[in-house]
């Protein structure tokens, strides 16, 4: 597993229990959270086609948006430099390249180069000590020593764990662009096209009806971590405004969008708040992916289930036809506090299925991809949100459900 390799404005919140890890101020101090002011801009209801675009000076979204599993060329797949002592370093990526086609910082300010920076052997990225490639070092993520305002209690009693936001961890990590081996390919869940799953949906985004699409989650619904809101290169969009790019581009539909996530919330606040959250959005296809808390929290896996259901049960009674993705989180670093009970939700969620209702299966993607890369390889903070690699993981799961490729 590539939990860990082997070579060895917000803050913290004190209880370090709830699963919420917002922006940490300089200071260090630990105090409650409160809701960012940003928040309230992307709650609102949007079109599909005011995405901003600061990111047009570097990245394709179009490239951007091709499924992983479909595509012989990977753009910009993130990897975390690691170093133990003063060893060269190595560095996996998902499939077996075939050829390296360009090694960049992740915040898109310098290129590295063939033979001085990198090596490509034997399938893995060999970094010499002379390398300029940034990095962490092993003992900087996981510790028995405390480092200031970029600490996080372990799951072992008297370890640190390594936290950072506003691209504390992103500013370390590189980006890769490779052909792959035509050999090497996907071997977790790939999403399935929803014409009869979703009806209602597929049908209105296919006759370019106006149709209403409502987020409703935590943080990693609202985007942290993104580059965008992190305000830093390539300003990659929130995954949910990738979606919506996507949806625009491929039908041209009237999609009216709005983002009810909030950070730190677990299902039980979402069961609670629907009625004066998300009713009054009128949503046709509600996408809901709390999760990640709850499990931080320890939450039982059949409570869980008994919430989610609740916020279904509630839209539905208002809206017969509305229709549901729920998504599956994410996994929590494993050395944290905030690891628990996010693998078992799967199969609760799984028994909520039926027409009009569907898993995106993130917890499976993401397990899958952590037999071949590291989790700092995919993590914006270190803990428990995903950077611009694995946000992407999360746009191309749910247009898989509702785009066929």
């Amino acid at each position: 597993m590539g939990y860990f390799i082997s070579t060895s404005k917000l803050l913290l919140a004190t209880s370090l229990v709830a699963g919420w890890v917002g922006y940490i101020n300089t200071n260090a101090s630990l105090t409650t959270a409160k809701q960012p002011e940003f928040i309230k801009i992307i709650s609102c209801t949007e079109r599909a086609d005011t995405v901003k675009r600061p990111w047009a000076n570097y990245i394709n979204l179009d490239a951007y948006s091709k499924p992983f599993w479909k595509t012989d060329t990977i753009v910009d797949e993130s990897v975390q430099v690691i170093r133990a002592d003063d060893e060269e370093a190595t560095a996996g990526l998902l499939f077996n390249p075939k050829k390296i086609l360009s090694v960049k910082a992740a915040n898109y300010s310098k290129t590295f180069t063939a033979g001085k920076d990198w090596k490509l052997i034997n399938g893995k990225i060999v970094f010499s000590k002379q390398s300029s490639v940034p990095f962490f070092r092993a003992e900087e993520l996981f510790s028995r020593k405390e480092i200031p305002g970029h600490s996080i209690n372990g799951k072992t009693k008297g370890t640190y764990t390594l936290f950072g936001e506003h691209a504390y961890i992103t500013s370390r990590q590189i980006i890769v662009t490779y052909v792959k081996e035509k050999s090497s390919n996907w071997q977790g869940p790939v999403p399935l096209f929803a014409e009869t799953t979703l009806p209602n949906t597929i049908l209105k985004l296919k006759s370019k009806a106006s149709i209403n699409i409502v987020y409703y989650g935590n943080s990693i619904e609202v985007g942290y971590n993104a580059s965008s809101l992190d305000k830093v290169p390539p300003f990659m969009p929130v995954w949910p405004e990738l979606v919506n790019y996507n949806l625009q581009r491929s039908y041209g539909s009237d999609i009216n969008y709005s983002n009810k996530s909030i950070v730190g919330k677990l299902a039980k606040w979402g069961e609670e708040a629907v009625s004066a959250t998300v009713l009054p959005e009128k949503p046709d296809l509600l996408i809901i992916g709390f999760g990640m808390n709850d499990g931080s929290d320890k939450l039982s896996p059949d409570i869980y289930r008994e919430h989610i259901k609740g916020i279904i049960d509630s839209v539905s009674k208002h809206n017969p036809a509305a229709e549901f993705i729920l998504i599956a989180p994410m996994l929590a670093n494993p050395l944290t506090d905030f690891d628990g009970t996010q693998p078992l939700f799967i199969k609760e969620l799984n028994k909520l299925t039926r027409k009009g209702v569907v898993v995106a299966d993130l917890t499976g993607v993401h397990t899958e991809l952590l037999k071949h890369k590291a989790y700092q390889d995919m993590t914006g903070n270190n803990v428990n949100h995903p950077n611009d690699y694995l946000a992407r993981w999360y746009a191309q799961v749910i247009c898989g459900v509702l785009i066929k490729h």
